[in-house]
């Protein structure tokens, strides 16, 4: 039962750091082209919530494939 306790955290906290990361690389592309202003809006820009949403199962699912090939599988 541990084990699936710690599988479910670290399919949390990768899904978490994922979401951070596709908010740090719109920040860093929205930096380089020059629409910094608009970065204070963002969470009420349609496409910035549409992509989080197609990013989000993506990438919970590659962390709960990750999560139970390390912690559940090898057992």
């Amino acid at each position: 039962m541990k084990d699936y306790i710690i599988a479910w955290a670290v399919t949390i906290a990768i899904t978490i750091g994922g979401l951070f990361g596709v908010g740090f690389v719109v920040g860093v592309i929205m930096g380089i082209t020059g629409n910094v202003q608009s970065a204070d809006h963002l969470e009420q820009a349609g496409w910035f919530n549409i992509l989080v949403l197609l990013a989000m199962p993506l990438i919970n699912f590659f962390a709960f494939r990750f999560s139970i090939k390390k912690f559940i599988q090898d057992k």
